[in-house]
């Protein structure tokens, strides 16, 4: 194991920056011996929130524990090392018939990013949060030494780890409930519709057989009624064709990034013109285009420049959907703000501590950085509490801990729990101090 680097981590759309080491450890021994410095487990650096690093805090990228421990068919399950990607998980599951069942979009993502974000896939109302499928795992802390976490053994940990963002120790493997694969194909309806409102009425009516169910919109439209495509996706049965999963460029935002962006009004216009005439029809997809629509699309991403973007998402319940989008228009006309991205999805899950889960409307929406973003994002935060909402903490790389306090009842108790199990808070990230965890 080489000694820590310095270096300068920035999270995906540069919301989020500071100084720190990194540091990367190839044997589970070293973990065990970490330094007495604030750490903080490190994924792929795919974050939109500064999550794995902080300033002056060490960053442990746990990428090279990528092993598969156990593999049981027979049970459903797979026992893997936290820093294992999810397109090396795809690529041994699915020609045995397997998934995960909440699969995230890029297959870079590791297995620990996905347990600490508590991240979801394109249904969550159908599928829940990655937790949800998560049976066990092996922790480490520095002052704790090696815990396993279940069910049935240290549930308050478990449950304090699942959506607590590496503050709890280091993940060092899980066992993952899996989910069949039907077939080797996915057939994705687009149904256009007018509005977003029209939106929120289909997302309603086809809840009942969609593996995939989220739609997109262009805000870049006169009056910002947000017309867009609802997605529709159904696994076919048959042959496990089309499984493999091809090579994808690297997702470096740090390297690609145009120098001046293009996402104003007008580029947008032109992206999501592209966009609509691309995806208008319906598809068949195979397994692994399905599983991670944005393998091979990174360049959206910099297209934003090197002043980045910022995003938001929210979950809002069913009744106060309506009033909120009407909000959200305003709110965009007022700052003179128009969303590169603007996509909802309906949820599900049960809400508890920091966990982005619940009965209800997702709304997320992205915005080139600036100063003109992060006051619309600041009135955002407003609107959420007023209607009952609550932001992605893992989304969001500016949002405060007074609208955190204002939107998640469970925040006092989660800081509570963590300071109980780790008064010298030997964990520490960008995230956790920005919120006062």
């Amino acid at each position: 194991m080489s000694a820590p680097v310095a270096r300068t981590f920035h999270s995906l759309g540069f919301g989020e920056s500071a100084r720190g080491r990194w540091l990367v450890p190839d044997r589970l021994r070293f973990l065990d011996a970490l330094p007495g410095v604030p750490g903080i487990p490190r994924g792929a650096g795919l974050s939109l929130a500064g999550a794995g690093f902080g300033e002056d805090v060490l960053a442990l990228d746990m990428r090279r524990f990528d092993r598969i421990l156990a593999f049981d068919p027979g049970a459903g399950t797979i026992t893997v090392e936290a820093g294992i990607t999810l397109g090396k998980l795809f690529r041994f599951l699915a020609p045995r018939g397997w998934q995960i069942a909440a699969q995230p979009g890029h297959p870079d993502i590791t297995v620990g990013g996905c347990i600490a974000g508590n991240v979801h896939g394109k249904n969550p109302l159908a599928h829940g949060c990655f937790g949800r499928w998560v049976l066990e795992l092996d922790l480490i802390h520095p002052d704790h030494g090696r815990l396993v976490l279940s069910a049935d053994e240290r549930a308050d940990l478990l449950e304090l780890t699942i959506g607590g963002f590496g503050l709890t120790g280091v993940i060092a493997t899980a066992t993952i409930l899996l989910q069949p694969m039907p077939g080797g194909r996915m057939r994705v309806e687009p149904v256009p519709v007018a509005s977003l409102e029209a939106a929120v009425e289909t997302l309603i009516d086809r809840q009942g057989d969609a593996d995939q169910l989220y739609s997109w919109h262009d805000m870049a439209t006169s009056g910002r009624r947000g017309p867009g495509l609802v997605f529709h996706g159904r696994p076919l049965n048959g042959p496990r064709s089309a499984l493999p999963l091809a090579s994808y460029p690297a997702l470096n935002p740090e390297l690609w990034a145009l120098p001046v962006g293009v996402m104003n009004r007008p580029g947008i216009a032109v992206v999501n013109l592209a966009q609509s005439l691309r995806w208008r029809r319906p598809r068949e997809l195979g397994a692994a285009e399905a599983a991670f629509p944005f393998a091979r699309l990174p360049y959206y991403f910099y297209l934003y420049g090197r002043k980045g973007f910022l995003e938001h998402q929210t979950l809002v319940p069913w009744a106060a959907a309506p009033a909120y989008l009407t909000s959200l228009r305003r709110l965009f006309d007022r700052h003179g703000v128009t969303p590169g991205l603007f996509v909802m999805k309906p949820f599900g899950g049960s809400p508890g501590l920091l966990r982005f889960e619940g009965e209800g409307l997702s709304v997320a929406l992205e915005a080139a950085g600036g100063e003109q973003a992060r006051t619309l994002f600041t009135e955002l935060d407003a609107l959420d509490a007023d209607h009952g909402g609550r932001a992605n903490l893992i989304k969001d790389a500016r949002l405060p801990a007074r609208a955190v306090a204002a939107q998640y009842p469970g925040l006092d108790e989660f800081r509570r729990r963590l300071a109980a199990f780790d008064p010298r808070r030997r964990m520490r990230s960008s995230l956790s101090r920005r919120l006062e965890l």
